[in-house]
């Protein structure tokens, strides 16, 4: 069976065992019906590229997953607005996907269903996308909330690009995606950018 016809058959399953791995740890409470961009969202984008990647291999797959980048990373960033007005922290939106991921390959080894090489490829490409566009949004959000109620610009600033590496960082150190995808780019422009502003604070 392919990965296609897995999350197709599963798809209840898999979003009630990641909502379920999301209530399970210390989250605010959300209504899953108002999360429309979330797991539900996913999976049907993770579908469509599998769709599109066919079975030639790792090539088709990074083709495939850099042609659906754009919309998951647009879905990610509508998501990860909905968790901060959730009240969610960044490293909880980042759990949320990880949780996705982590249901996929434990129903999997369940019913006996083999990832193939281009498939875990396909899967690990959209859930870097999803987490880098979910984590930017998130920290764009509470930047633009914040700058209607503080006047200390450079600190506001420092404080969400810190959150934004940590997290990022977190999902690098355990393995999740690879370094050299959007997740890490997340990483090294929020590296850049506490630098400029740290050099701008100190020049005046």
């Amino acid at each position: 069976m392919t990965l296609d016809q897995f999350l197709r058959d599963n798809r209840t399953e898999l979003i009630t065992r990641t909502r379920a791995k999301v209530a399970g740890r210390s989250s605010p409470p959300v209504d899953p019906a108002e999360l429309e961009h979330g797991v539900p969202h996913f999976l049907s984008q993770l579908s469509a590229t599998l769709q599109t990647q066919g079975s030639d291999g790792t090539d088709g797959s990074t083709r495939a997953s850099h042609d659906a980048q754009p919309a998951i990373g647009e879905s990610a960033a509508a998501h990860g607005r909905d968790l901060l007005k959730f009240g969610f922290s960044i490293e909880q939106v980042v759990h949320d996907y990880g949780d996705v991921c982590q249901a996929i390959t434990e129903l999997a080894e369940e019913h006996g269903t083999n990832l193939s090489i281009a498939e875990f490829h396909t899967l690990n490409r959209c859930l870097d996308n999803a987490i880098a566009g979910a984590v930017s949004s998130w920290s764009q959000e509470r930047d633009r909330k914040q700058a209607d109620n503080r006047s200390d610009n450079v600190l506001r600033a420092l404080g969400t690009l810190v959150d934004q590496a940590e997290a990022t960082f977190d999902v690098l150190r355990q393995g999740k995606v690879a370094a050299g995808g959007a997740t890490g780019n997340l990483l090294l422009r929020a590296l850049v950018e506490m630098r400029a502003l740290i050099d701008k604070a100190g020049a005046k």
